[in-house]
């Protein structure tokens, strides 16, 4: 099972660089997530400093702040299957 709790190994960015590897780890990972559902406009955002994320799905912002890219699937799915 992929590892959703490490963005990088210890020391591999600064912080500044931290949330833009995180946001391209929620994309990679909700990638195949999204492509099953048939599920084209989708995207994480990073604002402020890492002090506001949000998932966009279709046009619905999710705010996912401080969530673990784990937490951030789960209220993918459960996004998805609400809509079902």
């Amino acid at each position: 099972m992929k590892d959703f709790y490490r963005v990088t190994e210890k020391g591999e960015v600064g912080a500044a660089d931290y949330y833009e590897k995180k946001r391209e780890t929620v994309l990679e990972t909700i990638k195949p997530i999204c492509e099953a559902f048939e599920i084209a406009d989708y995207n994480y955002e990073v604002k402020e400093g890492g002090r506001l994320e949000i998932l966009w799905v279709e046009g619905t912002g999710i705010d996912c702040t401080r969530n673990s890219i784990a937490a951030t699937v789960r209220t993918l799915v459960k996004f998805v299957l609400a809509g079902l």
